[in-house]
Order: structure tokens, then sequence, then C-alpha cells
């Protein structure tokens, strides 16, 4: 097969990790690349694709990314299940569990976005008219008032419970209410709600405008090590696909690092900014004041962050029972591709 033939003997040399070297990789053919669908709501937190792909590494070992954004995670679930889409990033929801107890052989792979401590680009936000200066007396301020979330049923509502009991605080004491990210700020500049789980970019929109203050970046309730809150999923079909789905994590991968090194470290930042800019069809000063997601650049995800959460589902009666974690994650191509370009530094 020529496929994999290729695969074998591609060597990803070191220029494609500097994002200085862009136009120095030389592309498959169209003809000879296997056309892998990726699936997201779409966004900066798709940085890692765009970075690989504008520096060739999809190309050079034999893919193509047909990226196609989507509005949901039931939607992105259910074509990645099907085998409409080969990869996606979907938030955790209680349906990528419970599709597991239905039979769905969804695997996830690695990380999409993640928090970890002083790393995210997910934070709750309160009106700037009700700052009161520090975490303690907002969260005292928030009482009896409307918190946005983009869904219930998420893990942003399980973090925001733990900051409520951080400060002896319960649900019984704030009205929830769910609500589009893209709504969240017309709503805090109409006073119709006081404060939101914000996410980039319309985190860093809703701070330009004057219109909210950050309360916490919640990256204190997860593991050191950080925790997803997206990862990558896996069809059962491309999961079984071993050279292409090896093949991708491998180019994934790599753009995760050079995101982390050029966000996270600053190297070759401004060219980072402009590629994540032209790609997500924002403005660079947008990506460039953002938050930034955490990405794990070796790929980890924390099993006992996602046990936690199914329980706190369970809890909410958004699922009826956990399932064995170890069903639902597969590291084994990540831990591949960390094997052989080493854990990152």
């Amino acid at each position: 097969m020529r496929f994999t033939s290729r695969v074998c003997t591609i060597g990803f040399v070191a220029a494609a990790l500097s994002l200085g070297s862009f136009a120095g990789l030389k592309a498959a053919s169209a003809a000879d690349l296997k056309v892998v669908k990726f699936g997201s709501v779409g966004g900066m937190t798709d940085a890692p694709i765009y970075l690989a792909d504008e520096a060739g590494l999809f190309a050079k070992a034999g893919l193509k990314v047909d990226r196609q954004r989507m509005t949901s995670a039931p939607n992105l679930m259910t074509a990645t299940a099907t085998g409409q889409l080969d990869v996606a990033g979907i938030s955790i929801t209680p349906g990528l569990f419970s599709s597991v107890q239905q039979g769905m052989q969804l695997r996830i792979v690695g990380d999409k976005q993640s928090l970890r401590p002083g790393v995210s680009a997910t934070r709750l936000v309160i009106r700037s008219d009700l700052d009161q200066g520090n975490e303690a007396k907002n969260m005292q301020a928030l009482k009896g008032k409307k918190i946005a979330v983009s869904a219930k049923a998420s893990s942003v509502y399980m973090l925001l419970e733990d900051l409520l009991k951080k400060h002896g605080m319960t649900f019984n004491d704030v009205q929830v209410v769910e609500l589009s990210y893209p709504n969240m700020l017309p709503a805090l500049t109409s006073k119709a709600i006081d404060a939101a789980v914000d996410l980039e970019p319309f985190l860093s929109r809703a701070m330009s405008a004057g219109a909210v203050k950050v309360v916490s970046d919640l990256s204190e309730f997860v593991p050191p090590t950080g925790s997803t809150i997206v990862p990558l999923v896996y069809s059962e079909k491309f999961a079984n696909e071993k050279p292409e789905a090896m093949a991708f994590m491998k180019a994934y991968l790599q753009g995760v690092r050079m995101y982390n090194d050029a966000i996270i470290k600053g190297k070759d930042k401004d060219k980072a900014i402009a590629v994540i800019a032209k790609y997500a069809n924002v403005k660079p000063e947008i990506v460039r004041e953002a938050f930034p997601a955490g990405l794990d650049p070796d790929q980890r995800v924390s099993k006992e962050f996602l046990d936690r959460l199914q329980t706190f589902f369970v809890q909410q009666h958004y699922l009826r029972s956990t399932v064995d974690v170890s069903k639902v994650v597969d590291l084994s191509f990540a831990d591949a591709a960390v094997k052989e370009l080493g854990p990152y530094k």
C-alpha cells in the first residue's frame, strides 16, 4: 500500500517544528493525500491544526485535513460515531459517556483544549459595575444573581460548583442560566445576566468593551498537570486505520508543540498569531489579546478528572451511571508519537 510505505519512511525534519520554516516543507501531490475529515466548532482552539497544516506537516504525512465546522457537541459526536467525521474536538458532555454505554466506540485520544494552572481560556467574569475588587467579595456579590453557562451538562458547570463550594455557596445561592457564548456579551451589557463562564474569543471581546472583570480562571480545580475539557476524539473506523491515525496524531502533536512554543513561550509568536488569525478568520489583535487555551504538548488526558466529571453528571441526573473510563480513553497514538518525537521540553 503506497500510503503505508510512505508513512513508515517519512522523517519529520527539525525545520518542520520552526514557525519560521513554513515554506520549507515540500507537500506531496494532492492525488496521493488521504483525506481526513476533522470536525469542531471552529475558532482559535483549532490552532494546532492550523499551524501543522500551514507548516505542511499533514501533507508530509500523506494527509489532507478537511476541516468541517459544526455548531454543537451532540452534532459532532453523532457525525464521529457514524463515520461522517474521522476526528473531532468534542466538549465533554454526558452524551460522550452514554455513547459508550450504547456501544459506540468513540475514542478519546488526546487533548483539544484543557485547563491547567495559569493557562485557561475559560473564566468566570462579573459585570464591571458589580466588581468588588477580589474573588471572595465578587462571589458573595453574586448571591441571588444570574450566572450564565453555555450548558449545565458540561465540565464548566462542575467547575462553577467547585468555585461556589470554595466560598461556602451552592447552586441554590445563585441563578444559573444557559446561554450561548455569542449571546453572553449582549446579555451582560443589557444587565440580563450578572456573570458568565465565558470562553475566548468572546471573553477578550467582553473585557475590551469594559463590560466585565475576571473573577476566576477556574484552573485551581483541576489536577496540577491540567485537565482536558475538549478532547480529541477518533471514530472507531479511523482508530482502526493505524497508519493514518498514527500519522495524524504525530502531525497534530507537532502543531500543539508549535502552539506552546509560540503562544506560551513566545517563540515566533507573531508568525503563529498571523497563521491562527488567518485560519480562524479573526483579527490578529484578538488572538494576541486572548487568554491562551491549554493544549497539552504530550497529549496527556487525566482519567481522574474524567471520572470525577462523569460522577458529577450522575449526581446532576444527566447520566444514569458511570462507565469504565479506560473504555473511552486510548492514548496509544499519543504515546507512540511522544516516543518518536521525545517528551516536550
